[in-house]
């Protein structure tokens, strides 16, 4: 694939030297992202060689990304067979949207109170890619915006719990029902910090379950439209 001087493909994606990043990472993110597309679908049975012939690299930093997109759960290792993409269940989106409600909701109250001036300037600052749907840059601005304030909690298990979540999270947006609206995730994160400038505990959490709801939602709809 032909790149230019900015270090952008033609596709629209970046290549490896514009980031500072391993060779195994970047095929885990040339696979997410082609998930995230649509290029690769649920259920879909990926074989080595053909991974390593479409991203141009030998089979080893392929097999050790799919290995890390398996820790993830978002693959699951098929002896003799390859990597066979995970699909979602309507209960999946129930489940995984609940819990991030509770954990992020009390999370959020906490963090109110302990979280610093510079981490709300991050958070203040943080612009997502102006993208109609999801992508990879997205996903990771979304996740850090919510890691960074379950972090500033100040509880390793809450923390712990959530990065679990937030895979099963990865899981439904990559089987491509997400429907996750970016315009309208970065309206609802700005209202947040907002609440936590004011150091606005209950202000925060009421605003976290909602934003949550909503997410699900827009989900459970895209789900439904899929049928």
């Amino acid at each position: 694939m032909v790149a230019d001087k900015t270090g952008v493909r033609v596709d629209g994606r970046k290549t490896r030297g514009s980031r500072d990043e391993s060779l195994v990472e970047h095929v885990r993110r040339l696979v997410l992202e082609d998930i995230i597309q649509a290029r690769i679908k649920p259920g879909t049975m990926l074989q080595l060689t053909d991974l390593s012939n479409l991203y141009g690299v030998s089979r080893t930093p392929v097999r050790e990304a799919m290995t890390l997109l398996e820790r993830q759960g978002l693959v699951t290792a098929i002896a003799y067979k390859g990597y066979l993409v995970k699909g979602i269940e309507p209960g999946d989106v129930h489940d995984v949207y609940l819990l991030r409600k509770v954990i992020e909701s009390a999370a959020t109250e906490i963090a109110a109170t302990k979280i610093t001036d510079e981490r709300l300037a991050e958070l203040r600052d943080a612009r997502p890619s102006e993208v109609a749907t999801m992508n990879l840059d997205h996903d990771e601005y979304s996740h850090d915006f919510h890691g960074t304030i379950v972090a500033a909690s100040g509880s390793k298990r809450l923390l712990a719990v959530f990065e679990d979540i937030y895979n099963d999270v990865r899981r439904i947006q990559y089987a491509g029902i997400g429907n996750p609206r970016p315009d309208l995730i970065y309206q609802e994160h700005l209202a947040i910090v907002e609440a936590l400038t004011d150091r606005d505990g209950p202000r925060a959490r009421r605003l976290m379950e909602q934003h949550i709801d909503a997410i699900r939602v827009r989900a459970l709809e895209s789900w439904l439209d899929e049928r």
